[in-house]
């Protein structure tokens, strides 16, 4: 299969700055709010993550005041995806169940390896989903 974006990339040298290179194009192309919502949405969740103690300590958690766009959701994919693997060829595209993530060029222009990486993240994504009623559940049972 192609190699795409997926939890075990390893971001390349120099991730981190060509996602800030990306970022900072966007200001003039972005409408002002929603690139001020995705800078704070970057920044405050990339601190989070930087800053968490383990997988079993959660970032903290702090409200944030943005409104997500669906330009600010598509372009937070990208940036993610440019930090995640230190690549910018990049492409959004929709899974099918609603959702969407962000892959390689080489594998956007696949249409069968496409399909099956689509059909693998809706299965998570079921089985996520599966999880989050299944914990709902537990906790309407014990009265939390």
């Amino acid at each position: 299969m192609h190699d795409h974006a997926s939890s075990d990339a390893t971001p390349g040298p120099g991730a981190d700055e060509l996602a800030r290179v990306y970022l900072d194009s966007l200001e003039e192309i972005m409408d002002p709010k929603e690139y001020a919502d995705l800078r704070a949405l970057t920044f405050t969740l990339l601190g989070a993550i930087a800053e968490s103690a383990g997988p079993d300590e959660p970032p903290y958690t702090r409200r944030l005041d943005v409104e997500l766009t669906p330009a600010v959701i598509e372009e937070w994919l990208i940036l993610t995806g440019i930090q995640r693997t230190g690549r910018m060829d990049q492409k959004v595209v929709e899974v099918g169940d609603g959702s969407r993530t962000v892959v390689d060029n080489e594998l956007a222009a696949d249409p069968q390896a496409l399909e099956a990486f689509c059909a693998e993240v809706r299965a998570r994504n079921r089985e996520r989903e599966q999880e989050r009623e299944f914990l709902k559940q537990i906790e309407a049972d014990s009265g939390w």
